[in-house]
């Protein structure tokens, strides 16, 4: 199963903060990002939008809006 642990970036910084793992599953809905974890667990994450995605290195980031 490919799993990724979520980071989120501030507007104006490259620096990024981890804010979960075991992600499987991401919906975008206006602002915000739902992120679902391996037990159906969901955390939303508000005025952010989706920045990057790599299987490779299994790392969703997210960059917070201005």
């Amino acid at each position: 199963m490919c799993d990724f642990t979520v980071y989120v970036k501030n507007a104006d910084s490259e620096e990024q903060e981890k804010i979960t793992r075991n992600i499987v599953g991401a919906i975008k809905k206006d602002n915000s990002v739902t992120l679902m974890d391996v037990l159906g667990n969901s955390q939303v994450v508000e005025n952010v939008y989706i920045e990057s995605v790599s299987t490779m290195k299994q790392e969703l980031i997210l960059r917070k809006l201005s």
